[in-house]
């Protein structure tokens, strides 16, 4: 797995998010389009007025009911590539050997802490941090 790949880690929880909010929101729209008539007041003089009705044409709203499932089964689609893709840098991650090198992987990738925020939890220089997220990187795609 490259640098790249691994980076796009936090881009990919956010837009999952982003993914599961816009599924709610669409399930939980209505369909009600809005119309207005012409009538009168209830009482004399009875001077006419423009009321707004809300009402469904049926095939308006078949047809709309479609397009939102079909969107929401793409969405759907792209949530689950994601999460997929999710878990696979997780499991790199967790696949690391030496607990020290991925712990600064876990809270680089997963947990988006800086190399200086590291560098402080473990006790260490923020350059050998940057030195041994390079090392390793660099054995890995040099083993491809």
């Amino acid at each position: 797995m490259t640098e790249k790949e691994l980076s796009q880690y936090k881009a990919i929880k956010n837009e999952i998010a982003d993914l599961n909010r816009r599924i709610a929101e669409a399930k939980e729209a209505e369909i009600v389009p809005f119309g207005t008539v012409k009538g009168s007041s209830k009482y004399f003089p009875y001077t006419p007025q423009t009321f707004k009705v809300a009402g469904i044409d049926p095939a308006d709203a078949k047809q709309r009911q479609e397009e939102i499932s079909e969107l929401l089964r793409l969405r759907e689609i792209q949530r689950d590539e994601l999460l997929k893709k999710q878990v696979e840098i997780e499991q790199y991650i967790i696949g690391i050997q030496d607990s020290t090198t991925r712990t600064i992987f876990r809270m680089f990738y997963i947990d988006g802490l800086s190399q200086w925020e590291i560098a402080k939890k473990l006790g260490y220089e923020r350059s050998t941090i940057s030195q041994k997220k390079r090392r390793y990187l660099n054995i890995v795609l040099s083993q491809k």
